[in-house]
């Protein structure tokens, strides 16, 4: 089989997966919000957030918006030259200030006053990125679904399977505090998750540790422990690796769902766990907790997730943005 045809495949199966889930999500009762819980819509398919400026950024199907975190008011969809961005699924607030967007036509960086694109035709594998990731030294990492960059300097550097990725499309990039860069695919079904320590690339799979082949996000924790979030479908789980001893952990364990779909790490040092059809979950390393609809999140598939300096928990979904403020988020047992 062709490799597009197996995207072509995945892609149907995925939007198949949404349909069917959006239909049943409007079938269900809808709970009441929790007070200090805030439902956010438009925007309604957030794949990515970050901070920037003092606003809250949130990028998905439908374009890239900016949402004032003291209200949750919709301030702009925002536009880059008077182009909008489609299918963002990437945000990355860098230390040097910049703001970057991955999107399907390329990686557009914004410097606080006029953006830069960066496309096939300066030298990108591919205008559709899937995911971004910043280097200790400054470099900006941008995972394609054909290949890896390396942008520093205004200089483009390109890496490949015949340099050592796991596989071509690369979704999730991660930096650890050795400097050593995780790429992961959680974009095709044949998934994959290689670490490249600025010389030489290592592959692993499921013979190392991890619960399923499909990476979908990483993330470091403050003991220096690496999480994986894995899965397909109904299938996958959490991989945490301890220098060189990998635990799995699934939904018998504590996980919302099989299939953890986002990571995040909040202030206190707990670990959240979104899934693709059930909700989040929250290890404290004592107890886990989970939260779904019925509790007041907007969706089932949580995305993404960040936290804003007031402490405040932002969940990003198929079906708009849920924010849990830190006085609530205290009565659930977050603080």
């Amino acid at each position: 089989m062709k490799p597009w045809v197996a995207v072509l495949q995945f892609l149907a199966g995925v939007a198949l997966v949404a349909a069917a889930g959006a239909a049943v999500w409007k079938l269900l009762p809808q709970p009441e919000i929790p007070t200090g819980w805030q439902i956010i819509r438009p925007p309604k398919d957030v794949m990515a957030m970050a901070v920037y400026q003092g606003s809250l950024w949130s990028g998905g199907w439908d374009g890239l918006v900016r949402i004032d975190p003291a209200t949750g008011q919709v301030l702009e969809h925002v536009e880059a030259d008077g182009r909008e961005f489609r299918y963002v699924t990437s945000l990355l607030a860098a230390p040097d200030g910049w703001l970057w967007v991955g999107h399907g036509a390329g990686a557009s960086g914004f410097d606080g006053s006029a953006w830069h694109h960066l496309a096939e035709q300066d030298g990108m594998p591919s205008d559709r990125v899937l995911g971004l990731g910043a280097g200790l030294e400054g470099e900006i990492w941008i995972g394609t679904e054909n290949g890896l960059v390396r942008y520093q300097n205004r200089r483009i550097d390109l890496f490949s399977t015949q340099d050592g990725l796991a596989h071509p499309a690369v979704s999730t990039l991660y930096v650890d505090r050795q400097g050593r860069l995780w790429a992961g695919n959680g974009f095709t079904h044949e998934g994959g998750l290689a670490a490249f320590d600025g010389q030489a690339w290592k592959v692993f799979s499921t013979a190392d540790g991890l619960a399923h082949p499909v990476v979908n996000a990483i993330l470091e924790d403050q003991a220096g422990s690496l999480w994986f979030g894995t899965g397909f479908a109904s299938r996958g789980g959490a991989s945490r690796l301890d220098n060189q001893d990998w635990v799995i952990f699934g939904k018998a364990n504590g996980l919302a769902g099989d299939k953890v779909r986002s990571l995040f790490l909040d202030s206190d040092g707990a670990m959240w766990f979104g899934s693709e059809y059930d909700g989040v979950a929250r290890y404290d390393g004592k107890g886990w907790m989970i939260l779904d609809i019925e509790d007041g999140l907007s969706g089932m598939e949580v995305k993404c997730m960040l936290q804003t300096p007031d402490g405040d928990l932002w969940f990003g979904t198929e079906n708009g943005i849920t924010r849990i403020s830190n006085q609530a988020l205290s009565l659930l047992g977050g603080n």
